[in-house]
C-alpha cells in the first residue's frame, strides 16, 4: 500500500512540474522562430566572447579581453568611458543578438550590496545610472543616466517577455601598473523580445 501511494505521489508530481514548464515556455514570446527572452538572457550569462582592441600600451598595441557576455557588459556599463574596448564589447554583444531583441544595463552600487547577493529584489539600493528601460530609482538623490541599451526599442502594441539577470561587475586590472580595481557592484542586465 505505501509503495502504491509512493508512485503515485511521484507521478503527480511530476505531472505537475511538466505542466509548469509549458506554462512558463508558452508565455515567453520569442518570435517566430527565434529565441525567448529568457534564451537571450541565459546566452549572455554563459556564452563567453573574446573583445580585441587597439591599445597603444599594450605588447603588439592590442589588448584582449575573454569573458562571457554579461561580464562584457557589466565591465561596460561600470565605465564612464567611450573607448575601443567600449565600442567593441557592446558589438561583440549585439551580434549575439536576434532581431526584435532590446538590452538595456543598470549599475548597483550602495553599502546594501554584498559579495554573495545572488538576487531577489531590489530593495534599498543607490542607482547610480540606469538605462532607459529601467526608470526606477530606490534614492531621490540617486543620479540617473543612460549606460548601456541597444537593439530596437519594442513598439507599444507588441507582445513583449522580459528577463532580468544580475551580474557582479568583475574587479578590473587596469591602470600605469595593472594593479587590481575591486569592483563594487552588480548590473542589472535587462533582455526584452517580441
Amino acid at each position: 500500500m505505501a509503495m502504491t501511494s509512493t508512485v503515485l505521489d511521484v507521478t503527480v508530481l511530476l505531472l505537475c512540474v511538466s505542466a509548469s514548464v509549458v506554462a512558463l515556455g508558452a508565455s515567453d514570446p520569442g518570435g517566430y522562430g527565434g529565441p525567448t527572452a529568457t534564451d537571450v538572457a541565459d546566452s549572455l550569462v554563459t556564452e563567453t566572447a573574446t573583445v580585441a582592441y587597439p591599445d597603444a600600451d599594450a605588447p603588439n598595441e592590442t589588448r584582449r579581453v575573454h569573458a562571457t557576455r554579461a561580464e562584457l557588459l557589466a565591465l561596460v556599463a561600470a565605465r564612464d568611458a567611450a573607448t575601443a574596448f567600449d565600442r567593441r564589447a557592446v558589438e561583440v554583444v549585439r551580434d549575439g543578438l536576434g532581431p526584435r531583441t532590446r538590452v538595456d544595463v543598470m549599475v548597483e552600487v550602495g553599502e546594501s550590496i554584498h559579495a554573495n547577493d545572488a538576487g531577489g529584489p531590489a530593495v534599498d539600493r543607490g542607482v547610480r545610472g540606469s538605462a532607459d528601460a529601467m526608470a526606477v530609482q530606490s534614492e531621490a538623490t540617486a543620479e540617473r543616466r543612460d549606460l548601456v541599451g541597444f537593439g530596437p526599442k519594442p513598439p507599444r502594441s507588441a507582445n513583449i517577455a522580459a528577463a532580468v539577470v544580475r551580474q557582479p561587475i568583475p574587479d578590473r586590472f587596469d591602470g600605469p601598473s595593472d594593479e587590481r580595481r575591486p569592483s563594487d557592484g552588480v548590473v542589472r542586465i535587462v533582455v526584452r523580445r517580441w
